[in-house]
């Protein structure tokens, strides 16, 4: 059965309450988490097949810096390395703090992640992560969205005096339809949220999108393991009505500044 762009891409489950049990892990703990750390913003480097040394790569913009400093102590301890964090700089502008170490006891993972260099998500490795991994992998590269829209009433044809907000979840996965599929049957399988396969033509890319109900189930599944520098993105709070226009005016600014740079 194909999927549609916009469609649901992931198999249905009946009640999605009920959640799968995740397979006996062919990994460790350990294991297990630093294959999380490099679903999204994290890397496995190697420079020849040959070689039985790795490195991995942890990078955040300067606002995430206790993210990335999260992430790096915990993976620090795992590989017996020191979570020292380098800031990245171009032209003498801060552009973002970095975290590196090489390891050789989990050269394993390079080879079972990666096909010619790159990330390939498969369903038999993703069964194997649980809400933790999926906790990182959504902080990462995922967030909740806020928009702010005023609508016609469709009786009168006027406007309501109050901008409307509509709330969604993005998962930005960058990867081929296919593979973006597998990463929406693996979450579906843990929290029950179904998703949606989104292309954006502009950029290339491929996103999960779920609408509030599916939100609601992702975020409640994922809250524990979400580190209180983070919790924004799984923050369903909505905007104050009298906070609403302020909110979208701040908003057009930052558009047009980054349209300007």
């Amino acid at each position: 059965m194909g999927y549609a762009l916009g469609e649901s891409a992931a198999k249905p489950t009946g009640d999605s309450r009920k959640v799968q049990r995740l397979p006996l892990s062919m990994y460790t703990r350990d294991e297990i988490f630093l294959l999380g750390t490099v679903l999204g913003d994290g890397n496995l480097h190697r420079r020849h097949q040959w070689d039985r040394v790795c490195s991995i790569k942890l990078a955040h913009a300067p606002r995430e810096l206790e993210w990335l400093t999260w992430k790096a102590e915990r993976v620090a301890k795992i590989l017996g390395s020191k979570a020292k964090i380098t800031p990245a700089m171009s032209n003498g502008v801060l552009k973002a703090y970095q975290w590196c170490a090489g390891f050789s006891n989990y050269v394993h993972l390079y080879d079972e992640f990666y096909r010619d260099n790159k990330k390939t998500f498969t369903s038999g490795l993703l069964s194997q992560l649980g809400l933790q991994e999926l906790a990182v992998f959504w902080c990462d590269d995922g967030g909740v969205v806020k928009s702010l829209r005023q609508k016609k009433n469709p009786r009168t044809g006027k406007l309501y005096p109050n901008l409307l907000q509509e709330t969604q979840g993005n998962l930005a996965v960058y990867e081929n339809e296919t593979q973006t599929k597998v990463i929406a049957d693996w979450i579906e399988s843990l929290t029950g949220a179904p998703s949606a396969v989104s292309f954006h033509k502009k950029t290339g890319l491929y996103y999960l999108r779920f609408n509030r109900r599916s939100l609601d189930l992702l975020c409640s599944a994922i809250q524990d393991f979400v580190p209180a520098c983070m919790k924004h993105k799984i923050d369903l709070t909505p905007i104050p009505v009298g906070e609403r226009a302020q909110v979208q005016q701040q908003r057009a600014i930052r558009r047009q500044e980054c349209a300007a740079t």
